[in-house]
């Protein structure tokens, strides 16, 4: 689903208006900043949003904004060739870490921010804090497990960088792109006001991403009555699968 682009005329002509009308308002100690929209429902048509963040900043000043997704555990998992078989033959379980990470700039955010910042902020795709759940692997050099982890994430579509495009040095906009297979939970949209390598101020918003539906059922019902779930998945696949059989003796 695309943006109407009438659509957001209207809303750099909402910017322009504030800036002509409040001019100090540029100048305000948080970044303003909005989306196209707050929220994305899931159905079983969907084939993934694109939603238009907009915002206004001041000349001689960098915008980098980073969008974070619900938290989880995850596993990467080391495989080996044996005998002509592959086999899982390590693993590591990374506690709670972003399942979806966008960061969206105009250049290279090496150039943009120091590195102290980057790392108390956790902003970079190497500046994400990867820590081992099992309190073995902290001893541990996980380099090659955080590099497969990020390049993992970056092949899901999960992990991605987004341009952000710079109008008149007072307004800067980004179109974030959130794919078919996006996580539903709530995603934290933090906008950095940068000046001379350091972060002068930041402002927060929330996308909710929801299924509705009767996808949105089915999928709460397994999450809250996992073994029912499980039971009626195998009855369905025998159902299913004798019907199948029934028909083939008949042809």
């Amino acid at each position: 689903m695309k943006i109407n682009k009438i659509n957001f005329f209207n809303y750099k002509m909402i910017i322009l208006f504030c800036i002509i009308i409040f001019p100090n308002i540029v100048y305000a100690q948080k970044t303003y900043f909005d989306l196209s929209q707050n929220e994305i429902n899931i159905d079983t048509n969907f084939t993934g949003q694109e939603l238009i963040l907009f915002g206004l900043t001041e000349p001689k000043q960098d915008i980098i904004v980073v969008v974070r997704g619900p938290e989880e555990d995850l596993t990467i998992r080391n495989k080996k060739r044996i005998l002509g078989f592959w086999f899982n033959t390590n693993s590591v379980t990374f506690a709670k870490i972003p399942k979806v990470y966008f960061i969206c700039s105009n250049y290279n955010i090496e150039y943009l921010l120091d590195e102290k910042e980057r790392y108390d902020n956790e902003i970079g795709f190497n500046k994400i804090k990867l820590i081992p759940k099992n309190e073995k692997n902290l001893f541990v050099d996980l380099k090659d497990w955080n590099e497969s982890l990020i390049r993992i994430q970056k092949q899901k579509n999960m992990y991605k960088h987004f341009k952000l495009e710079s109008i008149d040095e007072k307004l800067f906009q980004t179109r974030l792109y959130f794919p078919a297979n996006i996580p539903t939970g709530k995603y934290d949209v933090t906008t950095y006001r940068i000046k001379d390598k350091k972060i002068i101020s930041l402002s927060n918003k929330l996308i909710l991403i929801n299924k509705t539906g009767i996808g949105s059922k089915i999928y709460f019902f397994a999450q809250e009555n996992s073994i029912l779930y499980g039971i009626a998945t195998i009855i369905f696949a025998i159902i299913i699968g004798a019907g199948a059989a029934a028909i083939f003796r008949k042809l």
